[in-house]
């Protein structure tokens, strides 16, 4: 049996080792950080099934996770919808699920080395889900845990003049809040994410805010990206973020890293058993990741630019009774 080496333990490199180990294929994780850590991340998952986490072998995992059932869309101070999602999401913390799972990886067999960072040439049996692939970017992801924070829905969406931020309620007492912005080099600080939020005009989520407790060791920020299809190395296998950054708003960045896991698995479980060469087992994963996310990845392509403009936040301030939001979740997923 051949070994498959996974660059990269966020959560696409932890279900994919998980999923390989309940083929029997070896695995050696190599992860740049440690466990557990705070990652930027809308920390709600959309759109996978118990069927997928099953196959995966991360269900127990995310068997306390909250149930998201509600969400609400607003522009600045204005509510353009309310309403119930398709199907219910499930909303937990990265720091508490991604150790979960490197907790289960080592425990089901697999080795994970903390701290280690592989770089360097393609090689056979090595799968790339390191994360966004550095590069001059116009964005800047922030988020941050905050307590007593009184949310209306169980997912908000805030249309801002600089971006958008979601909130997620992730425990009882618990609410993440997530926003991705136009990069300005001269904001910066401890209470960034704030600025930001005033920068782009949502003053009474502000206030909501400073009424609530930071948690301050929660808060973390990336910057230095670009959304869509990520360029990597001819002949690589990425997964996660190292494949396609969708945008934020769609939910879609936790779901397609769990389903990209569950898509790669049983073909590295063939190569790894000598039933497949490496080219093929890669290629065939990529072809089947590419077919099921490019319909959504697409979508989403038009929609962000869209939402990030004036003329579109015009458009859904004076026409969000007439959207299909249920057909927007569709097309997102």
């Amino acid at each position: 049996m051949k070994t498959v080496t996974i660059v990269g333990g966020g959560l696409s490199g932890l279900s994919l080792g998980i999923a390989l180990r309940k083929h029997g294929v070896p695995v050696d994780l190599y992860e740049a950080g440690g466990y557990p850590r705070h990652r930027v991340c809308g920390e709600f998952i959309s759109g996978v099934s118990d069927e997928t986490l099953a196959e995966l072998g991360i269900k127990d995992a995310l068997k306390d996770a909250e149930r998201l059932e509600t969400h609400a869309w607003y522009r600045g101070e204005t509510c353009l919808h309310r309403g119930m999602l398709p199907v219910p999401a499930r909303g937990i913390s990265r720091y508490i699920l991604d150790d979960r799972l490197q907790r289960s990886l080592t425990g089901s067999g697999g080795q994970v080395f903390t701290h280690s960072r592989l770089t360097g040439d393609e090689r056979e049996g090595h799968v790339w889900c390191s994360g966004r692939i550095p590069r001059q970017g116009d964005w800047i992801g922030l988020k941050g845990h905050f307590s007593g924070l009184p949310i209306q829905s169980d997912l908000e969406m805030h249309i801002a003049s600089n971006g958008y931020v979601g909130l997620a309620r992730i425990d009882s007492e618990t609410v993440n809040i997530c926003g991705l912005f136009r990069l300005r080099r001269d904001i910066s600080g401890p209470d960034i994410l704030e600025r930001y939020i005033e920068e782009g005009g949502l003053l009474r989520l502000r206030q909501r805010m400073s009424r609530a407790t930071s948690r301050a060791e929660t808060r973390s920020a990336i910057a230095g990206f670009r959304l869509g299809w990520q360029a990597g190395p001819s002949g690589r296998l990425s997964l996660g973020d190292a494949r396609a950054m969708i945008p934020p708003f769609t939910g879609n960045g936790m779901s397609m890293a769990l389903e990209s896991a569950a898509i790669t698995a049983p073909h590295l479980a063939a190569y790894a058993r000598g039933h497949s060469d490496w080219e093929s087992a890669a290629s065939r994963a990529s072809r089947a990741m590419k077919a099921r996310f490019s319909s959504r990845m697409n979508f989403a392509r038009m929609l962000h630019p869209f939402l990030t403009s004036a003329p579109g936040r015009a458009f859904f301030s004076t026409a969000s009774r007439l959207l299909p939001y249920g057909a927007i979740f569709h097309l997102l997923r």
